[in-house]
């Protein structure tokens, strides 16, 4: 994946290019796949979804790069959630029935920070969409136009490597 295409993919579904549901979507999964610590199944499984559904890509980079760090930061309630879950009576059955699976082991879903963060991305994913599907449509509305009239901008059209940079990506 070209970074620079990402981008410019990016802004332009921005600016109406792109189903705004799409946008959202990417945004939401980004956010899910940012919180999830790295190197478990899980990770693997919202990469995964990353590639087969049909999200917006650039908008799912750029929100797992914002919530990556934000996963850290919040890394303390997680813990606070992921033993709660663990440590509940109505679950030990579960538990011990999803760690005698062949796989799952590998989700380190025994984790109490993996697990609270995976229980924080799932219940953040429906409202960060909806939150981000309304986003896009008061951008469109009151921005989209302002943002493409600027000097910066039509700066940045009118130069020779950009306008190459368009027809190279086509």
């Amino acid at each position: 994946m070209n970074p620079l295409r990402l981008l410019k993919d990016l802004v332009a579904s921005l600016h109406g290019g792109s189903d705004p549901r799409h946008l959202a979507a990417g945004f939401a999964l980004g956010a899910a796949l940012g919180l999830i610590p790295k190197g478990n199944l899980f990770a693997v499984v919202f990469l995964l979804l990353f590639f087969a559904l049909n999200v917006n890509k650039g908008m799912a980079l750029m929100s797992a790069t914002f919530f990556t760090p934000l996963g850290y930061a919040v890394d303390a309630l997680a813990h606070r959630i992921g033993l709660a879950l663990l440590k509940a009576p109505a679950l030990h059955g579960l538990w011990t029935a999803l760690y005698d699976l062949p796989v799952v082991p590998l989700t380190r879903f025994n984790n109490t920070v993996v697990l609270g963060n995976l229980v924080l991305g799932l219940a953040l994913f429906a409202p960060l969409y909806l939150l981000f599907l309304r986003f896009v449509s008061w951008y469109n509305a009151r921005w989209a136009a302002r943002v493409e009239k600027l000097r910066l901008v039509q700066a940045l059209k009118g130069m020779a490597w950009f306008q190459a940079y368009q027809e190279w990506t086509r």
